[in-house]
């Protein structure tokens, strides 16, 4: 199967997928804005400019959807997989003035795309060892992938994309003067870890380009390990085959096509970001911030001060009532609080009983193989011995 006739079996999946869960996605974004997060501002004691900007997320269908898939429309497992992304980006990312996205990156603007609609991105992983710190890189990776997120989100309401929305990018991958020692696999294992669980979803597919012998032989191995579907997403392409899915006018310059260079084209990243707009952000000019809000108290769940006995719960000081994340209350907690208390009271006489049972046990195998016999004939011959020898002294 060819490149386009792959992707396209992928993309049309993927929009069957999102048409037959549609209606759950959205009853699912619906009990989030309505009930979960009025939840969290509550117990996280949030502002109203961080609940507007945790709203506008929690309004992108497509990302709830992605959540939802990534689950396997378990709705249970995605409100609290949704939950706590939400709460870990707004202690992680909500920033009071915008990062800029990172330089290594470039989004081509509208109507550049593939041949199903989707944005391109294009990457040169050889500016990234020269702009930016491995820690550095991690700070600023979050904050890009959540513009591109939002990117897509503008796309669709403003194409009004209601039914078949766009749901990924496609990635162009430069590795030129990548020597293959510089590859920091530390950093992969991160962005698998940490990254994608964040943004699921996102990526259709990554063409690398640029590739020398030694990359293909480190893929050769890699794909070894990998799953059918990240299999399905790489690929290798040679000029032709790239040309032959994107045609040159939807490529730039210095990958054979007609666009102008990457510097000469606009990035929609960029557009409407106030650091690109005259400000510097260096280590010279301070960034007001202010402190991120953090976890309520956690209360065990054999507190007295627990109202929902044998489940935990979290208290705050906005809050009189302590209260249980939704989707939390689960049976198999109060069954696991129940076994520690069982435990607690009953640990002394089960571990002396256990002790008892353990000695009986070898006992039994010990007579049973002869040992109380064994003993008494040790007996016999100790008592015979001390005879003759009372009788040789007399």
């Amino acid at each position: 199967m060819d490149i386009r006739s792959l992707l396209q079996a992928n993309n049309d999946k993927l929009l069957r997928l999102y048409k037959e869960n549609l209606d759950i996605t959205l009853a699912l974004q619906a009990t989030l804005i309505e009930d979960v997060l009025p939840h969290v501002r509550d117990e996280l004691q949030l502002d109203a400019d961080i609940v507007d900007w945790a709203n506008e997320w929690l309004e992108d269908t497509a990302s709830i959807f992605q959540f939802l898939r990534r689950h396997k429309f378990t709705r249970s497992f995605a409100m609290e997989s949704i939950r706590q992304n939400l709460v870990w980006r707004i202690n992680t990312i909500h920033p009071s003035i915008e990062e800029p996205p990172l330089g290594i990156l470039h989004c081509l603007p509208s109507p550049v795309s593939d041949p199903f609609g989707r944005p391109i991105i294009v990457l040169k992983v050889s500016a990234l060892a020269a702009e930016h710190s491995t820690d550095n890189f991690k700070h600023l990776l979050m904050p890009t992938i959540d513009h591109l997120q939002a990117h897509l989100k503008e796309l669709n309401a403003s194409q009004k994309r209601t039914e078949t929305p766009i749901l990924q990018y496609i990635v162009l991958l430069d590795l030129a003067d990548v020597p293959i020692q510089h590859v920091d696999v530390k950093l992969i294992a991160w962005s698998m870890r940490d990254v994608i669980p964040r943004f699921p979803g996102m990526i259709a597919a990554v063409f690398m380009l640029n590739y020398s012998w030694t990359h293909s032989g480190l893929w050769t191995v890699a794909k070894r390990v990998l799953p059918a579907a990240a299999l399905s997403r790489i690929f290798f392409p040679s000029k032709k085959e790239l040309e032959e899915y994107f045609t040159p006018s939807c490529l730039p310059k210095e990958y054979g096509g007609n666009l102008p260079r990457l510097q000469d084209l606009g990035d929609p990243l960029r557009l409407n970001n106030p650091l690109e707009k005259g400000f510097s952000h260096s280590p010279s000019t301070p960034v007001p911030s202010q402190p991120c809000p953090q976890w309520p108290t956690r209360i065990s769940p054999t507190s007295s001060r627990n109202p929902f006995f044998g489940y935990p719960t979290f208290s705050s000081s906005s809050k009189a009532t302590p209260s249980f994340q939704p989707g939390r209350r689960r049976l198999r907690d109060l069954i696991c609080t129940l076994a520690k208390m069982w435990w607690g009271r009953w640990r002394t006489h089960v571990s002396v009983l256990l002790w008892l049972v353990l000695a009986l046990a070898s006992a039994r195998i010990w007579v049973k193989r002869g040992g109380l016999a064994k003993v008494r004939r040790g007996m016999g011959r100790t008592l015979v011995g001390s005879k003759d020898l009372w009788v040789t002294g007399l």
